[in-house]
């Protein structure tokens, strides 16, 4: 039995934590390999392992990327990281060291901790690609750029969420081996329906009406699920709104979930009020039970630029949401523009496409259908889980 262990550099359960969770929790499912995780901080996550009597152990994972805004920050920065990574390396060194692991599996590619201590351990090393580091966040490395690239050489394999990532990956590093292997979502983790009259009669509206069950009948209710940061442009979905509030169209609300940068959050407050949409946005921090909002809501949002994946957007579509997205990253392979959501280039195609899926519900419903029927055979959980154990006993064949 294969020994894998699991490195993550934060403990709160945004999505790559959670694609990260479904893996470890498949993955010892299966009975082929024994699971460990390392992870800062007890949590959610942890006590989720506890559960199911998965090993893990607590240590600090600085990123070996951070976001460049000039010189001088940047270079003390580089110092502490540096010293800080090559002290949390030889923490899991000497932990590690006598316990047989045979896979080291980087859930991200920010952190490259995993990379060091599997050359010290002398075991494989893959890499979970699952962002745009320079282009979405404006990272830079703290490594030589020959150091990086020869790590990600000697990675096992890289494993890319999507095609936009797999493509940047051999751009950037040609001698990495890279496999694109779609993230998953559980076809169980939609929202149930209850099991009430009120079903029952719901059986029998109209299309329009049927359509605004979860909602009120006189709203169209849009969400906006994820972490708050400028690349995620909340911002733009504002602007849209204050663009329809112009043309008096205010017949919708805006749920923004999640939690983020303070210094952004006031700026989307502050844009809020300006255009006075306080009755229209909300923003509501993180919130545990996503299910309860994507029950309530009509239309599902992604803003991001470079989305590396989304599994917000396959959990929108999985519970019937049409969605709405940024023509950017990763999100045109999952969004069928026309089909199951629309894309946009800029704001004002956002406020247009926002306006067609309030004016019309009949749309709406066909593409939520549509939606869920294409997330249910694309983006499952079993299919990722799959792969990703070819990868474990197989490792370095590319995707066709």
């Amino acid at each position: 039995m294969k020994r894998i262990l699991y490195i993550t550099h934060y403990d709160n359960m945004y999505g790559a934590n959670r694609a990260l969770l479904d893996l470890v929790l498949g993955v010892n499912a299966s009975g082929r390999y024994e699971p460990v995780v390392v992870i800062p901080a007890e949590g959610d996550f942890t006590e989720i392992l506890k559960s199911k009597g998965i090993g893990y152990f607590i240590c600090g994972i600085t990123q070996w990327q951070a976001v460049y805004r000039e010189p001088v920050s940047f270079a003390l920065k580089k110092k502490k990281r540096l010293a800080a990574i090559e002290r949390e390396t030889d923490i899991l060194y000497d932990h590690f060291k006598d316990a047989g692991i045979d896979i080291i599996h980087s859930n991200s590619s920010v952190i490259g901790t995993g990379a060091l201590l599997a050359e010290r351990l002398g075991c494989e090393h893959i890499w979970h690609i699952r962002e745009f580091a320079r282009e979405h966040y404006g990272m830079r490395y703290f490594y030589p750029g020959d150091r990086v690239s020869k790590l990600y050489g000697k990675a096992k394999c890289l494993i890319a969420i999507s095609d936009a990532v797999s493509d940047n990956c051999k751009k950037k590093y040609p001698d990495a081996k890279v496999i694109r292997v779609y993230d998953g979502v559980a076809a169980d983790k939609k929202v149930p329906e209850e099991e009430t009259e009120n079903k029952k009669a719901a059986e029998t509206e109209t299309s329009d009406t049927a359509y605004h069950k979860k909602s009120n009948c006189e709203k169209t209710e849009f969400l906006y699920t994820g972490y708050l940061f400028p690349a995620k442009h909340q911002l733009d979905v504002i602007k849209a709104a204050a663009l329809l509030k112009k043309k008096n169209k205010t017949g919708f609300h805006i749920t923004f979930a999640g939690d983020g940068d303070p210094a952004y959050r006031k700026k989307l407050e502050s844009c809020i009020a300006k255009n006075g949409l306080g009755t229209n946005v909300t923003i509501s921090g993180f919130v545990k039970d996503v299910g309860s909002l994507l029950d309530k809501a009509d239309v599902g949002i992604i803003a991001s630029e470079y989305e590396g994946f989304g599994l917000a957007t396959v959990e929108y579509m999985l519970s019937g949401l049409p969605v709405i997205g940024r023509r950017s990253g990763a999100t045109p392979e999952i969004v069928k523009d026309g089909d199951t959501g629309i894309l946009y280039d800029d704001i004002s195609g956002l406020a247009d496409a926002m306006l067609k899926l309030m004016d019309d519900k009949a749309l709406c419903m066909e593409m939520g259908e549509k939606g869920d029927k294409r997330a249910g055979a694309l983006f499952t959980d079993t299919d990722n889980l799959t792969q990703i154990m070819q990868v474990y006993d197989n490792g370095n064949k590319e995707k066709d």
